[in-house]
């Protein structure tokens, strides 16, 4: 508990906020009803309207409190989910320290074993060359009792030429040596057919050892390569999601350039066609002008000095509805007004734009013949 406590402080400080808070409604909610019991208690004796009365209100009481033991209950199992999911997560962390912790003591056992079995093989050894030795001094006696029994027949032949009773005691001294020399010999022979039994076995023993080594360097050699391979994995997992995340990054700064590349390209078509539209604005202002001068019939006394603003209202299909001349300077006269004004009224309708959507009813130059 203390170490899922440590590793999440957070959710723990949340849980028990939360049982706090519960605790506190829970409590409230006693208190309420028990006060509802005194009232109705109290009432009991009153009138059947008043009893009517204080019926809904209880209700009211009872669906609240059915209210709240839901939410409860709703929090009580988001909760018991998030203990059960991080207990689930827990025992799957304890599990694999555990499979963990039994392979290693599987290979600790089996270098001790194999420890163990080369230190055996070097005891048996030990005691095979201790044998050997032993083996040897017994054939160097069974040497020296052969030239024992030699110089006994010497004796022998030479005690013949003075006793014969000495000659049968050494005869029997040489044949009991003989018989000594033979068992001796059987013994030795037997003792080296042992011995390279002996060695037939250490040999064994010592490669049947060198394969349980061999076969644990391969182990842990396969255990090496996996986690190799593991440490390997995880590192191309990390550099893929670094290489998807600046793919990502790449190609959101790409959509950003573009989208600014595709503002600015549709700022400037629009500066283009505002550019376009009074360009052709003006056009149809000197148009609608022309067409005015073209109308113009000059007076005898009108100044080349004079000139107005034209105010004119028209249909959209170019017919004038009504002319006004302002801004005049001090040469126009009321003659020069009211000579532009025929001529407006005279070049009626008036030319019609390129775009419909550079019509103006009100229209507004200045008129200089």
């Amino acid at each position: 508990m203390v170490a899922f406590t440590r590793r999440h402080p957070i959710a723990v400080l949340l849980a028990l906020s939360l049982h706090l808070i519960l605790g506190v409604l829970l409590t409230s909610e006693f208190f309420k009803s028990e006060t509802h019991v005194v009232k109705v208690s109290n009432l009991q004796n009153e009138t059947n309207d008043q009893s009517a009365r204080l019926t809904q209100p209880l209700e009211t009481f009872a669906v609240d409190r059915t209210l709240v033991q839901q939410q409860i209950d709703r929090i009580k199992a988001e909760e018991e989910a998030k203990r059960i999911e991080q207990q689930r997560l827990i025992e799957q962390a304890q599990a694999s320290e555990a499979r963990l912790a039994q392979t290693r003591r599987e290979q600790e056992e089996q270098t001790r074993r194999a420890e163990q079995a080369r230190r055996q093989a070097d005891i048996e050894r030990q005691r095979m060359e201790a044998e050997r030795q032993r083996a040897a001094e017994e054939q160097r006696r069974a040497e020296e009792a052969s030239r024992l029994a030699q110089e006994a027949e010497r004796r022998r032949q030479e005690a013949e030429r003075s006793v014969s009773r000495v000659a049968e005691e050494a005869e029997k001294r040489r044949q009991l040596a003989e018989q000594q020399a033979a068992r001796i010999t059987q013994e030795a022979e037997r003792q080296r057919q042992a011995e390279e039994r002996r060695l037939r076995e250490l040999e064994a023993l010592q490669r049947e050892a060198q394969l349980q080594a061999q076969r644990e360097a391969e182990r842990q050699k396969q255990l090496q390569e996996e986690i190799k391979r593991q440490e390997a994995e995880s590192q191309r997992m990390q550099a893929e999601a670094l290489a998807a995340r600046l793919q990502r990054e790449q190609q959101q700064a790409e959509a950003e350039r573009l989208r600014l590349v595709a503002e600015e390209e549709a700022r400037q078509r629009e500066v283009a066609r505002q550019r376009e539209l009074l360009s052709l604005r003006d056009s149809y202002i000197s148009a609608i002008s022309a067409k005015v001068r073209e109308n113009w019939r000059t007076p005898a006394d009108i100044s080349d000095q004079a000139q107005c603003e034209l105010a004119i209202v028209q249909e959209r299909d170019g017919r004038v509805v009504s002319v006004r001349t302002e801004n005049c300077n001090a040469q126009a006269t009321a003659q020069f007004r009211q000579a532009a004004e025929r001529a407006v009224y005279r070049a009626s309708p008036l030319p019609r734009p390129a775009v419909d959507e550079l019509f103006e009813r009100n229209i507004r130059f200045v008129f200089k013949p």
